[in-house]
């Protein structure tokens, strides 16, 4: 067996004829395939890497070269077999996958695409793999944005066949300078019950796409199902966000809609709205002088020995209800400093009366803050959003009654909870919140009227049946024709026939349903008749780990499948700043909106 020469720990090579070398990225021909000329390369232009090489590879340089041409191919099978000749298929595979690899660990983790080409990245390569040749910028846009993507393509197309049922949100962010993100989401529940959730179309905007959104996300609806073959009978609901919203339309995404509550509850109020932009004002000062903050850090840390505590957690270049909650909930822990701080400095002053309209109003809005967290996390879905609003309901009537004192926050809280009735009015009549709320074994009936739980049980009965005649349709029974009657005319025949054929079929049918839908209805008196479940417990798992009930799991899994917000644009935004620089300097929306595909799909369809 030959032994493997040490000069391929600097050379790569790209074809029979044709090496690489790692060091200094030259190409060289190998005449006859040899590696003579690579050592000489080596010799003359790298020779402490030429130091390296073993004895017998020094040694071969003065061997004497052989005319005759069989001797000499035989000469350099035992002192120079090429140690890529067999294996090339599987080095060729091996240098792609390390090209994919670099290109996936880039979009991965939010690395621009110049690290590529950074000095340091370049030389660890070398250190690491002398052999690997760092491509071009190009070559790995091209990977990810051809190969990479339609393979994505083709296993989401697969991942979706396997979905009896989806439910599709739709969203859009905007970030200073017009950047945006047009994102369309599917949520699904797997036969073996596993949550699923892809990115079927991700859109990179720039600021000419401010007008168009909603015609867009139409087009970008239909392209998607087309491209990835998905039938519209398969999609149970679209969930959209404020932004994707047609003009006069309902928004949909719960989140957003408690936002929308806050942030008309607070225009309302004018002295909130003034604490507000105070503590705003207190925010700029100490972030546009470190000195301040210092001093501020001083008197709250070693003069009043409290613990430590971060005044500001980023510049808020965008301003929202949110942020500013936040902010004040740091401010209220920091309130005695402050108050040093603007007795010996001259900054704007928070009064102890002001202090107590902050604190009484950040307890109002906590609650929403803790469900809207709720709300946006990744495996929230619609059955949550009804227990929610109700509770919700219930705390802000009891805040109307316990701040009654205070005429600015009562009129906060009754403001609030004006706007949460108009906004979130219709969840309670919307089937899919109902029937969701009611699959969700932690909730049942417990939130419905008895009128809201008859819709519900007669809904269930309805999609039950029609699923199962779909799945096991009656048995056809043929009637035969009466071969005694002699007289009749042949079309006589055939239509009797027919109405025979109909009167059978029909009391098959209707015997069929009847029995059907009392089974139905048994099963479901046993689901509604068991204790609900923890509310900390997973409901999918508990479908998934009760059988008995497997009648009822494909409207379980279309309905446990609806999620309750549409915010994925925010979260894959918000992880692809570096994605976004590269735009602006050349990289092109159309291929980084195939690579934000790529980035958000990664997970889901375990390319990491």
């Amino acid at each position: 067996m030959s032994k493997k020469s040490r000069v391929w720990n600097f050379f790569y090579k790209e074809s029979d004829t044709v090496a690489i070398c790692c060091l200094c990225h030259k190409n060289y021909s190998r005449k006859g395939r040899g590696t003579t000329c690579l050592r000489n390369h080596l010799k003359s232009k790298h020779p402490a890497e030429f130091l390296t090489l073993s004895e017998n590879d020094i040694k071969y340089m003065v061997k004497t070269e052989i005319n005759d041409n069989a001797s000499a191919h035989t000469n350099l099978q035992l002192h120079d077999a090429d140690p890529l000749e067999v294996q090339r298929v599987s080095d060729s595979d091996e240098t792609y996958a390390s090209d994919e690899k670099l290109a996936l660990m880039i979009v991965q983790h939010d690395y621009s695409f110049s690290l590529i080409n950074s000095v340091g990245f370049v030389n660890f390569i070398k250190v690491l793999q002398p052999r690997y040749a760092i491509n071009t910028v190009t070559y790995y846009e091209n990977m990810l944005c051809q190969d990479i993507y339609r393979r994505m393509q083709t296993q989401l197309k697969q991942q979706l066949v396997m979905l009896d049922s989806v439910s599709l949100a739709t969203s859009i962010s905007w970030r200073t300078g017009g950047q945006g993100l047009l994102n369309l989401s599917c949520h699904g529940i797997s036969n073996d019950f596993q949550s699923k959730q892809f990115h079927l179309k991700c859109e990179a905007l720039d600021g000419r796409h401010t007008d168009d959104v909603a015609c867009r996300i139409r087009i970008i609806i239909s392209n998607a199902c087309q491209e990835l073959q998905l039938p519209k009978e398969k999609i149970n609901c679209i969930i959209r966000d404020e932004g994707t919203c047609t003009p006069g339309s309902i928004v949909e995404c719960n989140v957003h809609l408690l936002k929308l509550c806050v942030k008309y509850a607070l225009e309302s109020n004018e002295h909130l709205k003034q604490l507000d932009a105070k503590c705003l004002q207190i925010a700029k000062h100490f972030e546009q002088s470190p000195i301040a903050y210092n001093h501020l850090k001083y008197i709250h840390e070693k003069q009043l020995n409290r613990e430590p505590l971060q005044l500001m957690e980023h510049k808020h270049n965008h301003v929202d209800w949110n942020s500013i909650f936040r902010l004040k909930s740091r401010l209220l822990k920091l309130k005695d400093a402050l108050s040093l701080y603007a007795e010996e400095y001259n900054m704007v002053k928070i009064y102890p009366d002001e202090w107590l309209d902050i604190d009484l109003g950040q307890r109002v809005i906590q609650p929403i803050e803790e469900i809207v967290n709720i709300l946006s996390g990744c495996s929230a879905t619609a059955s949550s959003v009804i227990p929610l609003i109700a509770a919700l309901r219930d705390s802000l009537r009891t805040d109307i009654h316990n701040f009654v004192s205070s005429v600015t926050i009562c009129s906060f809280a009754r403001k609030l909870l004006e706007e949460l009735e108009s906004r979130c009015s219709t969840i309670t009549t919307d089937i899919k919140y109902l029937m969701a709320t009611y699959l969700d074994p932690r909730y049942k009936q417990a939130f419905f009227t008895h009128q809201e739980m008859q819709l519900v049980t007669e809904e269930a009965l309805a999609q039950l049946c029609r699923t199962h005649m779909q799945q096991w349709p009656p048995p056809m029974k043929i009637a035969k024709v009466a071969s005694n009657v002699k007289n009749e005319s042949k079309i006589d025949s055939f239509l009797d026939n027919m109405l025979t054929l109909s009167n059978t079929s029909t009391e098959a049918s209707t015997s069929l349903h009847s029995q059907t839908q009392s089974q139905l209805k048994n099963l479901l008196y046993l689901y509604n008749s068991e204790p609900r479940v923890e509310r900390q417990s997973d409901p999918i798992a508990w479908w998934r780990s009760n059988n008995k009930y497997s009648a009822l799991f494909p409207i379980v899994r279309r309905y446990l499948s609806t999620p309750a917000a549409s915010i994925a644009s925010d979260r894959l935004f918000d992880i692809s700043k570096s994605l976004y620089s590269d735009m602006q300097v050349g990289l092109c929306p159309e291929n980084v909106s195939k690579i934000l595909f790529v980035k958000a799909n990664l997970k889901a369809l375990e390319q990491v």
